[in-house]
């Protein structure tokens, strides 16, 4: 009991804990008048833009403001004192470590707002957290092949593709960041793990991507010299958080399409004689939010999804008519030819030779001239040899099928 009553002492007389999360950022800074001495018991207020909500602080006796788990996002900045103009500004809290915005006060008189229309850079000087921030213009707007969340975390210093070896699961994972596995990141949406629990890798389908950037507000890697909220991997941790609704309307709807009319025929179909196979490639999203109740209640909804259609090459090998012919006969001469066995041998065989593509095949299979698998004992009415020398037991031709996800 007395170790947890020091413990508890020892951490409110620190000041300066980080209070941020992996869903939200901080604000901090120094207010000063024109003589460059500290101003406490200033009046600090931060106003979410969106969504109108207000904090207030106060500075302390070293002219110190704090705010603790801002949602990311745009915030007008005022301060006031008794004696000196209002100031304020736009400026935009990202997530992750907190920002530091100094404000310098100047003498009474007209009060001047300063509008920002870039983005205001923050000196985080807090912790030692390796920490980059993808905002929502960057997210939007940077190149992204499929639009894959997990892709915004190879923006970041010392991250790459994932080419490793296949691991458990075949899913290495599709970022490495500081030469760690790609089993070795942490993802996170809305400070909720969002990692496989088999694989430890990011959570996707069948090909390997996340889909949800449409809803992403900003992304954080943090790389490196965790804090405390952070850790779990030894590569990073990547966060994401989602968009909110706000007082005003807003949203949005994209289409992505690519085609065979812009794509090029591949080299083993250019060797093959085969014409430029079909595919296919669509995605797309759209989201709406606003609000229920004015400064109090708001809504967000998202839908994305994709269509792909792919060409997979594949060799084809079908019995030969021969073969075919020396079956049904050695089937009758055991069955008869009223039997279920010739039914049955019919159809399979009339499947093979409706096979699209099968107008085209060669004699022979892939690798053997005649197609008979080595098949050499003369003395066997079943050996496919019987049909005679040369006489090839199978066709082969190569065609590309089509492979649908959606």
């Amino acid at each position: 009991m007395e170790l947890l009553l020091i413990l508890f002492f020892v951490l409110c007389l620190i000041p300066d804990l980080s209070a941020q999360t992996t869903t939200s950022g901080g604000l901090t800074g120094v207010v000063s008048d024109p003589s460059h001495a500290v101003v406490p018991d200033a009046i600090v207020e931060l106003r979410n833009i969106a969504k109108g909500t207000v904090q207030t602080a106060k500075t302390d006796g070293d002219g110190v403001y704090r705010f603790f788990f801002l949602a990311p996002g745009t915030y007008t900045l005022t301060v006031s004192h008794a004696g000196f103009r209002m100031e304020g500004e736009e400026i935009d809290v990202l997530l992750g470590p907190a920002g530091t915005r100094n404000i310098t006060l100047r003498l009474e008189g007209t009060s001047a707002t300063v509008k920002v229309t870039d983005e205001v850079p923050l000196l985080q000087a807090e912790n030692g957290d390796v920490s980059t921030t993808m905002n929502l213009l960057q997210v939007s707007q940077v190149p992204n092949p499929g639009n894959d969340l997990s892709y915004i975390a190879q923006t970041a210093p010392g991250a790459i593709m994932n080419t490793d070896t296949l691991g458990a699961g075949n899913t290495p994972g599709n970022v490495s960041i500081l030469g760690m596995p790609g089993t070795s990141n942490l993802f996170t949406i809305n400070g909720m793990n969002d990692n496989s629990l088999f694989t430890n890798t990011n959570n996707s389908g069948a090909l390997g991507m996340m889909l949800g950037q449409n809803e992403v507000e900003e992304a954080s890697i943090v790389s490196n010299g965790y804090s405390a909220q952070f850790g779990g991997a030894a590569g990073s941790n990547i966060n994401y958080v989602t968009k909110s609704g706000g007082n005003a309307f807003h949203g949005n709807a994209a289409f992505y399409w690519n085609g065979r009319v812009l794509n090029a025929n591949d080299w083993i179909d250019n060797a093959q004689g085969i014409a430029k196979p079909f595919d296919i490639a669509s995605q797309w999203a759209g989201s709406l939010g606003g609000r229920i109740i004015k400064d109090k209640l708001f809504f967000f909804f998202d839908t994305e999804g994709m269509h792909l259609v792919l060409p997979s090459a594949t060799y084809v090998t079908l019995p030969s008519a021969a073969f075919e012919s020396a079956t049904m006969k050695n089937i009758d001469s055991i069955f008869g030819s009223m039997s279920a066995s010739h039914k049955f041998y019919q159809e399979i065989f009339d499947l093979y030779n409706q096979t699209p593509g099968a107008s085209k095949a060669t004699a022979g299979g892939f690798g053997d001239s005649l197609g008979c698998n080595g098949w050499t004992n003369p003395n066997d009415p079943n050996d496919p040899k019987a049909l005679g020398v040369g006489t090839p037991c199978a066709v082969h031709f190569f065609e590309n099928s089509k492979l649908a996800r959606r």
